[in-house]
């Protein structure tokens, strides 16, 4: 059980230091030679959304188990699985793996943890 609630905060910070990487360099996850005022934009309410929702299922896990915890990984399951869309839609593959892997740890985590 330990190796699964390490591996979910390892994975949920990782997960936040993408989202502050793309909120510093929006270039470095956009791949746009010069990001647009939108794209910073859009990096930033990324992150704002990202840095607490994987900090929280970084920690929650650590912390609590039960009912708390699994509507925290599921919620962070959610979002993941939409990183999992927004990756499809843009032919990212690294970010469909990555996102798919982070979801599924959270949900397994989560129902263990229930």
């Amino acid at each position: 059980m330990i190796v699964l609630v390490v591996a979910n905060a390892v994975l949920a910070v990782v997960s936040v230091v993408f989202a502050v990487v793309g909120a510093v360099r929006p270039a470095a996850l956009s791949h746009s030679a010069a990001p647009t005022s939108g794209e910073k934009f859009y990096s930033w309410m990324y992150a704002v959304r990202a840095v607490p929702l994987g900090c929280a299922a970084a920690v929650v896990p650590l912390i609590w188990s039960g009912p708390v915890c699994a509507v925290v990984l599921i919620a962070a399951a959610v979002a993941q699985a939409g990183d999992v869309g927004i990756g499809v839609f843009r032919g990212e593959r690294g970010m469909v793996a990555g996102s798919s892997v982070v979801g599924v740890v959270h949900v397994v985590t989560a129902v263990a943890l229930w």
